[in-house]
């Protein structure tokens, strides 16, 4: 079962979309496969029915764009490869949820 993301995390998720940062997003839903999404746009983070969501923006393989809804509970880690300041960096490994 995936938990929450912490409150740290979720700040940073909100830094990341009012600075319009592009992050690398390791990503796993319930019962399903690891993927890696690298170099998306997060555009907006809402609660959906006592979920909470990341919608990011992305790329098909034919370059079209795609709008996702990833549900945060399932974001193992997340990273912002660029040299901007606050350094955007979450790994999901040994840290407490929100508890919200």
């Amino acid at each position: 079962m995936n938990t929450p993301l912490n409150c740290d995390a979720q700040d940073m998720l909100e830094a990341a979309i009012l600075q319009h940062r592009r992050l690398d997003v390791i990503y796993q839903p319930e019962n399903g496969e690891i993927t890696t999404f690298q170099r998306v746009l997060p555009i907006e983070i809402n609660s959906q029915g006592g979920t909470e969501q990341l919608a990011i923006l992305t790329t098909d393989n034919l370059g079209g764009i795609l709008k996702l809804k990833l549900d945060t509970a399932g974001i193992h880690a997340f990273e912002a490869k660029d040299f901007k300041d606050p350094k955007i960096q979450y790994n999901k490994k040994n840290e407490p949820s929100c508890g919200i």
